[in-house]
């Protein structure tokens, strides 16, 4: 039957919506295109849909969209994703599939257009690379859901990997990558993850030398130039210099009984400085600074400069002699220096078990207690900052120093050097106090009075010791005059504020006997505060025992 030209246009619509196929009244279907836009990795369970977009190709580089085109959606692998009518896409399980719309108005000629769909777990890991490291280096992970951090945690051969900050990323598509350093004890074995109401291991497999990137640096240092190892420029954390939370105290050989690690740290500007360093073996390892250090290899130890001075538990080095006062162990080796100028500092930790450690070096000046600020006496931590700032008791008023200080980190050393004028002995008295913030005063500071070393001299002597329990120091000596060191040492651990008085003492003279109160209780200076955020940022948890530097 032969149709009329009104009802022609109808049947051939009633033909398309009951048949799902079309012949549109072109001569060119093969110049027709469909197109779909990308879609982001789907999460198995979840939904979305897809858009298709049909295209008349006129020339290169030149289309034109085709309105109210219907579409045929389909997918290679409908266990993997299901695709309705309607482009409704369901994710079913993890995989690919290839996702497809066809133009029902045209015929078989029109290209149809084609995606690849991911669906994923909450959390897949791709791949880790690189394929081989040391501990404290960075490898990049690879996958799905990585940036979901609350409950994931990634291993390799049973050490946790701590990510790097501000390197987390995440592509249009939702694939995610992320830095993290490898820290001991981790061994080869590939990637373990868990998080997400997942868990498993990568196709990967991670080679691990176990030994850290600076190995080996026993007998000669790691060389760091802190004016260029910044990791974190441009960022909350740019205050860090150096900074490697995943270095490593290698296993002894079969009857070592102590190792090494040595770094040398190169800097060309006056700056407040701290080092950190913390380990997950507290108590099997010491950590010192030195302005000069070196290895012999004749009898194999370490040395310092004839002139050197030294910091470190039982090791505080004057002008190249030794002077070891006793410290208990402590929990943290927290070093700030301030307006430290020297271009070179050497740090070594002699360990005698394996395990993980941190170390840190920050620019400012890091404080144990945000109630005690950096004191006015500072830079003291060694002699050679004391020689820069005598004090001269025939010209201060009373022949007597008085002041207020702090010991602002576990295990600080304050030094002074001071003058007994005239030409004969004459009695000096000494007194310190501790200006604690609570009624228990858990403080206990030392006080030694030494020599000042002869060129060549190895062991510094002292003149007087008051090292007893306590913080409370009186004890007047008859000294000739000459220059002298008071060293003020830190043997329980314990930030806290102190008094101290050195002061020439003829009879009638009131030198030290009022000590001056404590300042009030604050955060001190705008630089004080600073410190006090830095050191909320940054672990603290190692204790330190006896070395045989020498």
């Amino acid at each position: 039957m032969r149709l009329s030209r009104g009802i022609a246009p109808w049947a051939v619509l009633f033909s398309c919506a009951t048949l799902a196929t079309c012949v549109f009244p072109t001569e060119r279907d093969d110049s027709v295109r469909v197109t779909i836009e990308p879609l982001p990795v789907l999460v198995r369970g979840d939904e979305t849909y897809a858009t298709a977009r049909a295209w008349h190709i006129l020339a290169v580089a030149d289309s034109q969209e085709i309105a109210n085109v219907t579409f045929i959606w389909s997918s290679d692998d409908p266990l993997t994703a299901t695709v309705d009518a309607a482009g409704h896409i369901v994710g079913i399980k993890s995989g690919t599939t290839a996702i497809r719309a066809a133009a029902a108005n045209f015929d078989k000629r029109a290209a149809a257009g084609q995606i690849a769909l991911r669906v994923a777990n909450t959390l897949e890991i791709d791949s880790i690379r690189p394929a081989t490291v040391k501990y404290g280096e960075i490898v990049t992970v690879y996958g799905v859901g990585l940036l979901d951090t609350l409950g994931i945690g990634l291993s390799v051969g049973g050490a946790g990997l701590i990510p790097v900050p501000f390197s987390a990323s995440q592509d249009a598509a939702g694939r995610s990558q992320i830095k993290y350093w490898l820290p001991p004890p981790a061994h080869t074995d590939p990637l373990f993850y868990i998080g997400a109401g997942v868990f498993g291991f990568s196709t990967d497999t991670v080679r691990v030398i176990r030994r850290d990137l600076y190995e080996p640096n026993e007998i000669s240092p790691a060389l760091i130039n802190l004016e260029t190892s910044r990791p974190f420029p441009g960022t909350s954390l740019n205050f860090l210099l150096f900074a490697n939370p995943a270095l490593a105290f290698e296993a002894l050989p079969r009857d070592v009984k102590q190792g090494a690690d040595w770094y040398r740290f190169r800097q060309s500007v006056k700056r407040d400085l701290t080092v950190v360093l913390s380990s997950a073996v507290p108590g099997t390892f010491q950590t010192y600074l030195t302005d000069s250090l070196g290895f012999r290899a004749s009898d194999t130890t370490y040395h310092v400069g004839r002139n050197a001075w030294t910091f470190g538990p039982q090791s505080h080095a004057c002008h190249g002699a030794a002077f070891g006062p006793k410290e208990a162990p402590a929990e943290s080796t927290v070093v700030a220096l301030h307006d430290f100028a020297d271009t070179s500092l050497d740090a070594i930790a002699v360990y005698s078990r394996e395990g993980r450690y941190s170390l840190a070096v920050i620019e400012g000046y890091v404080l144990g207690d945000k109630r005690i600020a950096r004191d006015s006496h500072e830079e003291d931590n060694f002699c050679d900052a004391a020689d820069a700032k005598p004090l001269l008791l025939g010209s201060l008023p009373n022949g007597t120093y008085l002041d207020t200080l702090a010991i602002e980190n576990p295990h600080d050393v304050d030094w002074f050097r001071f003058n007994v004028p005239g030409s004969l002995p004459q009695p000096v008295r000494f007194r310190t106090a501790a200006r604690p913030f609570a009624a228990t005063d858990t403080s206990d500071i030392d006080l030694y009075v030494l020599n000042v070393p002869a060129p060549g001299d190895t062991i510094m002597t002292a003149v007087a010791t008051a090292a007893t329990a306590g913080s409370t120091v009186d004890m007047t000596l008859t000294l000739a005059p000459k220059d002298y060191y008071a060293v003020v040492v830190d043997f329980a651990g314990e930030p806290t504020r102190y008094s101290i008085c050195i002061g020439l003492s003829p009879l009638l003279s009131p030198a030290c006997q009022t000590l001056p109160a404590a300042p009030p209780v604050g955060l001190g200076s705008a630089a004080s505060q600073a410190s006090v955020l830095r050191r909320a940022r940054l672990e603290a948890a190692i204790r330190r025992r006896s070395s045989p530097l020498r």
